[in-house]
């Protein structure tokens, strides 16, 4: 089963070294950008209904970093849950350990909100065309004045006396 996760998530999940099971889960999943994340993925801070079969359980909640799990609805990413969860699409189910319940099936219904994806602006897309035009070691830099926009003075050239 294939897993996919953002770049910016992978840097900063990789910081919670001590959490096994998560640090197994980032080595297998498949890295994309913001803008390459399909819209029905769980990612941080994704809001997604799950049903636990085994069981026999619904619920919805918000995968967080550890540090903001405190709240109703809102689940660490480093509980079992939360790293069972993490990476997986809508429709996707998978067969988790609990170290205190066993192996349960779970699945994901539905991804409700996923502030992670990011759409590409038209700016985005020129600014990555230019990149694949323009390497950096073929980078230019056009010094600008602001002053040169002054409608009172008019141009910079052009002052009038």
């Amino acid at each position: 089963m294939d897993l996919i996760i953002t770049r910016k998530d992978l840097r900063l999940l990789k910081l919670l070294g001590r959490y096994p099971a998560l640090q197994r889960e980032l080595h297998r999943a498949t890295v994309v950008g913001e803008s390459e994340l399909p819209p029905d993925v769980v990612t941080m801070n994704s809001r997604v209904t799950y049903a636990d079969d085994t069981a026999r359980v619904r619920d919805t909640v918000k995968l967080v970093y550890p540090h903001a799990a405190a709240g109703r609805g809102h689940l660490s990413v480093t509980t079992p849950l939360g790293t069972a969860l993490l990476g997986l699409r809508e429709g996707q189910e998978i067969e988790w350990h609990f170290p205190l319940g066993g192996r349960r099936r779970l699945r994901v219904e539905a991804v409700l909100s996923q502030p992670q994806r990011r759409r590409m602006t038209l700016d985005d897309k020129l600014d990555e065309a230019l990149k694949q035009t323009f390497p950096a070691s073929d980078a230019f830099v056009v010094s600008w004045d602001p002053r040169a926009l002054d409608l009172e003075q008019g141009p910079h050239w052009i002052r009038r006396r």
